[in-house]
Order: C-alpha cells, then sequence, then structure tokens
C-alpha cells in the first residue's frame, strides 16, 4: 500500500517566496496537492487548479487558527494571509513577521521561521489523517445550468445513491447543529434548565433521523457507504457529529422507529415516550445535558 503523502516544514518553506494567494505560477510541491485534506476539498479533485484553489483555502484556514498562540500573527503576516501584507515580498512580510513577535529578523528566519512551517505541517497532517477514518460528503459547487439527468439507467441510479448519501449527510450536519445548540443551552441556562431538556430531546431526535437515514442507505446499498475509505458502515456517519452518550440497541431500533413515524420534535418524543425505551431516552438526555455542563459548574 503506497504510504499518504505528508506535508513537512520544508516544503511549506518553499511556498514562503510567493506566498498567499497562491496562482498557478506559484512553486507548489506535488505532496501539498496530493494531500488527503486538499484532495478531498476540491471541487474538481482531477483538476490541478482545483486543488491549488482547495490548497489555498485550507492553508489560509489553518493559519487563521493556528495552534500556536505567540507565533499565529507572526504566521499569517509570513505567509501573506493577513491583509496589510497583501502583495509584499517575502523580506518585507518576514520583517513585518519578525517584528510583530519582538524578534531580530535574523533570529526570526533563522529560528522562528523553521518552527512556524513545521507547525502549520502538522496541522495539515493532522487533517488528512482526520479524513482518513471517515466517508467524504457529495461536493457541491456553484450550479451553472439546471440539474437535468439523460434518459440513462446508469445515470438514474447514480443520481439515486447522491439523493440517498445526500440525506444522509444532511442528518449528520443536522445533529451536529443540535449538539451545538444543546451545549450553549446548558452553558448559559444550567443542565436542569426547561432549554437544556427541550435542546437534548431535540438533539435525539435529530440522531434518531440520521439513525433512520442510515437504515434506509444501508438497505438500498448495503452495509458500507459505497466510496468511503477505509469501509464505514452508515450509522457511523453520526459519529462524527460530536460526542453524545451511547445508545443501546434497543434505544437506537426505538429511535429508528419513532423517527420514521414523525415529522417534528413533540411528534417523536410522544412516540418515545408511549415506548418500552422511554427511560432510556430520559437518561440520555439528561447525560447530554450534564455532559455539556461547564467545567467549573457546581464549584464553589
Amino acid at each position: 500500500m503506497t504510504a499518504a503523502p505528508r506535508a513537512s516544514g520544508a516544503v511549506l518553506r518553499d511556498l514562503l517566496r510567493a506566498g498567499l494567494p497562491l496562482s498557478e505560477y506559484a512553486s507548489v510541491d506535488p505532496v501539498l496537492l496530493d494531500l488527503r485534506g486538499v484532495v478531498a476539498r476540491a471541487a474538481w479533485p482531477d483538476d490541478p487548479a482545483s486543488r491549488l484553489r482547495a490548497l489555498e483555502s485550507l492553508l489560509r484556514w489553518q493559519l487563521a487558527r493556528f495552534a500556536h498562540h505567540r507565533l499565529a500573527v507572526p504566521a499569517r503576516l509570513l505567509f501573506g494571509a493577513a491583509p496589510e501584507v497583501m502583495g509584499l515580498t517575502l523580506t518585507e512580510r518576514r520583517e513585518k513577521a519578525a517584528a510583530s513577535a519582538d524578534y531580530e529578523v535574523h533570529h526570526f528566519r533563522k529560528r522562528i521561521e523553521p518552527e512556524i512551517c513545521e507547525q502549520l505541517a502538522d496541522m495539515l497532517n493532522a487533517d488528512s489523517e482526520d479524513l482518513r477514518s471517515r466517508a467524504i460528503p457529495p461536493a457541491l459547487g456553484q450550479a451553472r445550468r439546471p440539474l437535468r439527468l439523460p434518459a440513462d439507467v446508469f445515470a438514474w441510479e447514480a443520481a439515486e445513491h447522491e439523493q440517498a448519501l445526500s440525506s444522509l449527510w444532511s442528518g449528520v450536519y443536522a445533529l451536529r447543529a443540535a449538539l451545538l445548540a444543546a451545549a450553549v443551552a446548558t452553558s448559559t441556562s444550567g443542565p436542569d434548565s426547561a432549554q437544556a431538556t427541550d435542546a437534548a430531546r431535540t438533539a435525539l431526535w435529530r440522531l434518531a433521523q440520521t439513525l433512520s437515514a442510515a437504515a434506509a442507505y444501508a438497505a438500498a446499498y448495503g452495509a458500507s457507504v459505497l466510496g468511503a475509505d477505509p469501509p464505514t458502515e452508515p450509522e457511523e456517519l453520526a459519529l462524527l457529529a460530536g460526542w453524545y452518550p451511547v445508545l443501546t440497541d434497543e434505544l437506537a431500533a426505538e429511535l429508528t422507529t419513532a423517527a420514521s413515524r414523525s415529522e417534528q420534535p413533540k411528534q417523536f418524543w410522544a412516540a418515545v415516550q408511549t415506548s418500552s425505551a422511554a427511560s432510556e431516552a430520559n437518561a440520555w438526555c439528561t447525560n447530554l445535558a450534564v455532559s455539556a455542563a461547564p467545567a467549573e459548574e457546581g464549584v464553589s
């Protein structure tokens, strides 16, 4: 098996001369364009120009969330990701970056610059590692014409699969939003508040919808998401939305059934409360709210 490409500090230092934004004339090592995180984000993975745009977007995102707080601003200045250094030469960007970190320019170039590049390489590699264990959502791009399918059975089958996959991923993102809402409600109002309880029940409903979509996908296309590397079960995609309490098989089955019959959270919750898994569902919601409470809560 061919080893996955990995970024290095040396490869990123080669990008410094041109800086951001990247152009088709920039000297970009192919290893960066082959990173899994770049390929996954490219609208057209087979097009080098599309990969270049994806690489620039990924670099800007990682620089915006640079892990080393003391070097975050110097890193953005050095790579040209800050508005005030757009169009400047590497020498000019390096001078501003060194000044922002209160370093002499020579020391910055010899010691700090390699540290920044190594840190950024680690972030790019960690991003690619995260993508190794998950399926990728259907790629989206700006539509330039109406969606028309040819009268061809293979085109219909491909469209039907993407439709099922999109429904599954829409559930994952809706669950993510619900888990975030539950965390906000617990943080602002407390785990015992009505707001936290309602948010937890909505999160459980969204999880149930995702499991229902996963079951429908598995019934139509098999136990693994088509094209996922490594093989991924449809219901495993729900885990990408964020942490939530473990579900027993009985509760998962009851949730899936209730979700298939309910279009609104209140209808869903009423159906769950009349099922044999009512106590488990209540415990799940309580666990979610308590787990999302700030660590300082209850500490005098």
